[in-house]
Parts: structure tokens; sequence; C-alpha cells
């Protein structure tokens, strides 16, 4: 019997996060998210506290209000991004805490914006910050409502504007408001490429100046708009005129914030039933 001696077990090796190179350290950290970041990472040590300040970490910037959160919390942190960012914010999106007061803020600082996203706005005063934003490609806009005041101002002074969304909650019936902020689409966006409207209480007239007048529309949602007629040749024009079409039967599968669409009718507001106002988590206090 011969006797093999067993190859020797080379030692494990592990690596101190904390030796990783900046670039691949800042990769780690945008995955962590805001809150993580400027309550926890950034305290690690001074070398990621320096990195947490580089105005790269702040380049895409997602923050959602989540129960046991308070909104004034949550903009107190958003504007304190917004200034680690120092004018480098591209990609901005504000879940269920957005007002008057953040927008104008996130707007004089953020020139360089390109695609905003927000869902519910506790404010009146939209259209006065997209007049800031010149450089705005994409607009998505959740369970609010834009005027037609809000949409000249973007047809005016957002020029690069390809994507617009302007998504709610499907009620069943027509609603001339929203034939009128249609038209003022048409009419002051004609460059779009991407319209999205799930929900919309807008009927034929609205679509058919949308229609007339966003002749570049590659794609266009109409999930859950069940105020249209669409028999006929305006059916027929939709699909020969769009390439992705999705008609107000279409499934909602993979959409923007599906529980929204999906809730108890007991709650008249999915965002209040799941962070409801007045819960206060604690006062923040950017540390510098």
């Amino acid at each position: 019997m011969v006797l093999v001696p067993k190859p020797k077990q080379q030692p494990q090796t592990t690596r101190n996060l904390l030796e990783l190179p900046s670039d691949l350290t800042v990769n780690i950290l945008q995955r962590i998210g805001v809150v993580d970041i400027l309550e926890n990472a950034q305290k690690v040590c001074t070398a990621w506290r320096e990195i947490c300040k580089d105005p790269a970490i702040w380049t895409v910037v997602s923050m959602v209000c989540f129960s046991g959160q308070s909104r004034t919390t949550c903009q107190e942190m958003c504007k304190h991004v917004v200034d680690r960012s120092q004018g480098q914010l591209v990609d901005l999106t504000i879940v269920d805490f957005c007002n008057d007061e953040l927008l104008q803020y996130v707007a004089e600082r953020s020139s360089q914006l390109r695609r905003l996203e927000i869902v519910c706005y506790f404010g009146q005063t939209l259209s006065e910050a997209l007049k800031k934003l010149s450089l705005l490609e994409e607009l998505i806009l959740v369970k609010i409502k834009m005027s037609q005041k809000d949409i000249e101002a973007v047809g005016c002074n957002c020029p690069l504007l390809k994507t617009l969304v302007l998504n709610e909650k499907a009620f069943g019936f027509s609603d001339a408001e929203e034939d009128v902020v249609a038209v003022a689409i048409g009419k002051n966006l004609p460059n779009l490429t991407h319209v999205e409207l799930i929900g919309n209480s807008m009927t034929n007239v609205g679509l058919q100046a949308i229609l007339d007048g966003c002749c570049h529309l590659e794609s266009l949602d109409l999930s859950q708009c069940f105020n249209f007629d669409l028999k006929g040749d305006l059916r027929k024009r939709c699909s020969r005129q769009i390439r992705c079409f999705k008609p107000p039967d279409d499934s909602l599968a993979g959409c923007r914030y599906p529980q929204m669409y999906n809730i108890s009718p007991d709650y008249d507001d999915y965002y209040d039933y799941y962070d409801p106002p007045g819960v206060d988590d604690y006062d923040y206090v950017p540390s510098d």
C-alpha cells in the first residue's frame, strides 16, 4: 500500500472591503440606496466617507418614503443628496414626498437633469420647476394631474423631451380636462417618441390630437383608458402609425407601480395606505 501525501491546503485569502479600488467601492455603494449610504456606509471609515461625498455617487438617485419615515425627513435627505451631487445629478426618482419647495430646490441646483420621475406631488407649482430643466429627456409622473399650463411650460423649456409618462388609476368616466391636456401635448410636444397614459380619462378627441401632433411616436400605452371608441379607423391608425401600441384592454404586466392598480378599493390612496402621513421616524441632520 502506497501512502500518497495529501496536498497542502492553500490558506484562504480574504480581501478587506476597505482596500477595494475607489471606483469599485463607488459601484457597490450606488447599489445600497440613499438612506444606507447616509446613515451607515459613510460612517464606516474616513475613506468611505470621502467616497460618499464624491458627486459621482449621486448622479442617479432613487428615494422612496416608506412606512415609518416622515415626508419631511425624506425631503431634507433629498436636499442633502442634491447638494452632494454638485450639479451632476442626471436621474432622479422621488416617491411619495415631493412638494413645491423640494422640486424647486432640485431644479435650481440640477441643471444637468435628464430624467425625472415623481410619484404623488404635494404642491401646486409643478410648471415653475420644470421651466428650469432644459435638458430633460424623460418626464415620468404617477398619480399627478398635469394642466395645460404645465404642458405648455414643458414644451417651451424642455426641447429634448422624448418620453412622457402620465399614469393614474382609472375611474371609468370621461374628463374634459384630460382632453384639454391631451390637445396641449399634441400641440406643444411634437418630438415625443414614447408616451404612456395608463388610466387616463381622455376621449377620442384627446387621442386624435396626440396622433396628429406627435408624428414621431414609436410607442403609446393606453392601458386602462376606457373612454375611447377604438372601433374602425382610429384603432387602425394607432396600429399603423405607432410601432408599439397598447390598447385599453392590454395587460398591465410590467407596468410601473403595479400595486396602484391592484389594491383593495377600501383604500382611496395606495401611497397613503402604505405610508400614513404624520409618521415621524427622526429629524434628519446632515453630517458633513
